[in-house]
Formats: structure tokens, C-alpha cells, sequence
């Protein structure tokens, strides 16, 4: 289907039930148990998760040479391309379905205690004709301990430099991240469907944002949207994580209280548009 950084991609079919399954390929180095581990870790961190708007993983195998992972098959393409395939991104009320859809899938991940660390529109994948998204691709997800994210627990800078949080840029200093940053992260995938681009456009490497967010600097409030929608935005888009709303807090904010079901939402897309992601690959970062 298609080839990323850690593997390829194919589609495969379940022998028992006859449904169609994403397997992606990870070749394996002699003795690569930080490989296993790291696979084994990303499938025990969603064991026992369900959820509507998450791709489900359904096992692994390992063999001498490879490994094999299952996942929910999800093929009409990602979110990023849809955006940036509309001029000038995509209307208001599809991206206020798609961002409730998306805080709903977060706030089932904060709950477990997971952080996802790299939500971007490249790791939100499509359904049902383009009326569900799912978010995937948990490789830089980690569970927390604490139900309350404690100072420090989770470091490291992982991540999409354009969808990063300001903290994560900063965590290798002893402040750590924690459930804020999917937040932060959540409202670039705001700005990447408003205009059809990555936050920071303008910037063309990673010290350049990583200056201008340590500088006080957040993605620009796209002008096409309501200003419900610039509300949203600002209340994520704050420097200090502790400050930052929660998942749960902007569930309840008028940006996105709006009906998930219904073929009104799509009728603004070309029909043409709409056939060709139904024909999308399944993507990998």
C-alpha cells in the first residue's frame, strides 16, 4: 500500500472473519530486541482500548527476519492530505466535526493516562467516506503514572517540530510534558485544516520554530474562522501547560458542539474530491 520511515504497509485480509487489516512490515536486525521492545511497549500502552476514533491494533507477529503488526484498516487517506487538497483548507463546519471527532479520541487517551506526543493531520487517518477520522500511529506514545501529570515524568523532544508544544522543546530541562501537549498539538491540526498547511508555514526548519516558540510565538489564528473558533484556538495555544485547557474543559466549548452525524457536513466538497480519498492508501509515518 505504501512505504514510511519504519516500514511498509499492505493490506491484508483476516482468514476468519474476511475483513480487510493494514499489516505493516518492520524488518528486523539480528538480535533487535529494542525493536520487539519498542512494539511490544506501543501494544500493551492501547491494550484493552476501544474506541470509535482511535485504529484499533489487533496483534504482532515476529519472525527471524521481520515483524508484523495488525491494525484497523483505514484507506480513503489522511486528514493532512484532504486539507491541503481544498483551496484554502477546509469549511468551518467540517472542521468543527473533525476537531470534536479528534478531541474525542483524545480525551479516551488522557483518560487511560496516554499521552499520544504526535498528533498531526499525517497521523489522523479517514473512514467512511470521510466522515470519521481516526487517530493513529502510536509509536511516540507513552502512559503516564499519575492520574495528574506530574512535573518532569515524561521527557524527551518527540514529536513534529510545526505541532509541538512549547514545553516539549524545553523538557530536556527538567520541566517535562504531559497531557497539555496533545492539546497544543490539537489545535495545529486546527490551523493545518483551516488553511491546508502545517503551523508555521513561512518557517523552513526546525530551529526556526523551535525559536520562535520559545520566543512566546504560537501558530497564527487563521482569519477564515469564526470567532468560536479563534477562541478555541487561543485557549490551546497558551505557553504554560498548566494554563492550557484540558481535553474534558473544551469538550463543552461552542466551537465544537455540533451533531457527528449527517451527509450535510461533506456537501461542500467536491464530489469528485470525495471519490478519489475513498481511494486512498492507508498512511505511515
Amino acid at each position: 500500500m505504501c512505504q514510511g520511515r519504519f516500514g511498509r504497509v499492505y493490506t491484508a485480509v483476516n482468514n476468519k472473519t474476511g475483513d480487510l487489516m493494514a499489516m505493516k512490515e518492520i524488518h528486523l536486525q539480528p538480535n533487535d530486541h529494542r525493536t520487539i521492545r519498542s512494539v511490544a511497549e506501543e501494544l500493551k500502552t492501547l491494550e484493552g482500548i476501544n474506541h470509535r476514533h482511535l485504529v484499533k491494533y489487533f496483534g504482532v507477529e515476529i519472525h527471524r527476519e521481520e515483524m508484523f503488526i495488525f491494525m484497523e484498516f483505514c484507506g480513503e487517506g489522511t486528514l493532512e492530505s484532504l486539507s491541503a487538497s481544498v483551496d484554502c483548507g477546509l469549511p468551518e463546519h467540517l472542521i468543527r466535526r473533525y476537531t470534536k471527532q479528534l478531541l474525542s479520541a483524545i480525551t479516551c487517551l488522557h483518560d487511560h493516562h496516554i499521552i499520544h506526543r504526535d498528533i498531526k493531520g499525517a497521523n489522523i487517518f479517514l473512514t467512511d467516506e470521510c466522515r470519521c477520522l481516526k487517530l493513529g500511529d502510536f509509536g511516540c506514545s507513552v502512559k503516564i503514572v499519575a492520574h495528574t501529570t506530574m512535573q518532569g515524568e515524561v521527557k524527551g523532544l518527540v514529536g513534529t517540530p510545526a505541532f509541538m508544544a512549547p514545553e516539549v522543546y524545553t523538557s530536556s530541562s527538567g520541566e517535562g510534558q504531559g497531557r497539555a501537549a496533545d492539546i497544543w498539538s490539537l489545535a495545529c491540526c486546527v490551523v493545518e485544516m483551516a488553511t491546508g498547511k502545517r503551523p508555521f508555514p513561512d518557517l523552513e526548519d526546525t530551529y526556526q520554530i523551535m525559536f520562535r516558540v520559545g520566543m512566546g510565538g504560537s501558530p497564527a489564528v487563521p482569519d477564515k474562522l469564526s470567532a468560536e473558533g479563534g477562541h478555541f484556538l487561543e485557549l490551546c495555544f497558551v505557553h504554560d501547560p498548566k494554563l492550557r485547557a484540558s481535553a474534558q474543559q473544551l469538550d463543552d466549548h461552542p466551537f465544537v458542539k455540533v451533531e457527528l452525524d449527517g451527509d450535510e457536513y461533506f456537501s461542500s466538497l467536491p464530489q469528485s474530491l470525495m471519490a478519489g480519498f475513498t481511494r486512498q492508501d492507508y498512511g505511515v509515518t
